[in-house]
């Protein structure tokens, strides 16, 4: 008998919380440098992070020169992948999900 790949799932199954703005650029401030990023690392990056956003949506020609605003972000932080929230001291790295029970 031939077992499904699909029963035994492994992914995650939950939706991720995004409680910034995904579609502005997201950046994060590591080793002395500005990286863009995804919203997978810009939710669990401790350290300084920046959103970039056009001030207003205008459609046509006109969008080429919409003025960007940035904005620094004083957000939750929440362990890679996972929904949890990481409320330790301030490492200026990615907070992988191997140091919930402090490994």
């Amino acid at each position: 008998m031939a077992t499904d790949p699909h029963l035994s799932k492994r992914s995650r199954t939950e939706k991720m919380v995004n409680p910034f703005n995904c579609a502005g650029v997201l950046e994060v401030y590591f080793k002395d440098e500005w990286y863009r990023v995804t919203s997978k690392y810009f939710r669990s990056f401790s350290g300084p992070r920046r959103i970039t956003s056009p001030d207003s949506v205008v459609h046509g020609l006109a969008q080429l020169s919409v003025p960007l605003t940035t904005k620094e972000y004083d957000g939750p932080v929440f362990y890679m992948d996972t929904n949890y929230l990481y409320e330790d001291e301030v490492i200026n790295d990615f907070v992988s999900r191997d140091k919930i029970n402090g490994k």
